[in-house]
């Protein structure tokens, strides 16, 4: 009945209709499913996680904008009306600032959460916050970013991801595939769709990418299995797990996978 009544009450109106955070084409259908049901000169303004339901609908590829990460200058002035309620920060938070800035790769969610949550504590406790963002990422940006993860399709497609996550980023795409089909996750079509779901990155010389907070959210849930032991944990990428776990013989089948930089060790 509603899509009946929208395509009665607009086919000869000229509307913009904006439909945020789609993620499902079915929405897309049911809401505008051509362009019939609108009158001439109108405007669909569509954001998605998924560029594949864009192409679903039909949506040329000069149509489809992807948003890029802000740049120092704007993430510096957005951390800053946060953290100090001015557009600079205070003079003496100069460098920890900056360093704020390039932890959160551009991405406004986690500056403004950052900077409301050490808005008015003391400098000295800074440094002690960014170290521990570097282990445990911050809850609310943790669950804004999982549901990207959580909304993907299979669990194929999320070991895919965690995979990139602790092993794969910038190595050759070739060769992650190869080991990943090799484990059963068909890796051809699984990074694609991470690709299209804007998780993973395929950057220059055909190198696997993802931005950093989304890497930490992936390990996260790993380390989340098993806080207190890395032997019960899917994957070990941490030099120190690693090497705690070889030596003291503690390896589990839980373990699916292990990366350790042997040019590093004695």
């Amino acid at each position: 009945m509603g899509t009946t009544l929208i395509k009665k009450m607009l086919c000869k109106k000229r509307v913009l209709i904006v439909l945020d955070d789609v993620n499902n084409d079915d929405q897309l259908k049911a809401l505008c499913g051509n362009h019939e049901w609108f009158g001439r000169g109108s405007r669909i303004l569509i954001t998605t996680r998924d560029e594949r339901l864009l192409k679903i609908l039909g949506v040329e590829d000069h149509k489809i904008y992807n948003m890029k990460e802000m740049n120092d200058s704007e993430s510096l002035e957005l951390f800053s009306w946060h953290a100090f309620k001015q557009r600079f920060p205070k003079r003496d938070c100069v460098e920890f600032s900056r360093r704020i800035v390039s932890y959160s790769g551009g991405l406004p969610l986690a500056l403004e959460v950052l900077g409301s949550y050490l808005f008015d504590r003391e400098a000295l406790i800074w440094d002690s916050v960014l170290e521990k963002l570097q282990q445990i990422p911050n809850d609310k940006i943790h669950e804004k970013l999982k549901i990207s993860y959580e909304g993907l399709s299979d669990q194929t497609e999320k070991d895919i991801f965690l995979d990139v996550c602790c092993f794969f980023i910038g190595k050759d795409k070739s060769y992650a595939t190869q080991i990943l089909n090799g484990c059963g996750l068909n890796a051809d079509i699984g990074i694609i769709r991470l690709v299209e779901r804007s998780l993973i990155k395929v950057g220059k010389k055909n190198k696997l990418d993802m931005h950093d907070l989304l890497r930490d959210m992936g390990r996260h849930i790993i380390r989340e299995h098993s806080p207190e032991d890395p032997e019960k944990r899917s994957r070990l990428w941490s030099h120190d797990d690693v090497l705690d776990v070889l030596r003291n013989c503690t390896g589990t089948i839980a373990i699916k996978g292990l990366a350790l930089n042997m040019s590093a060790n004695n």
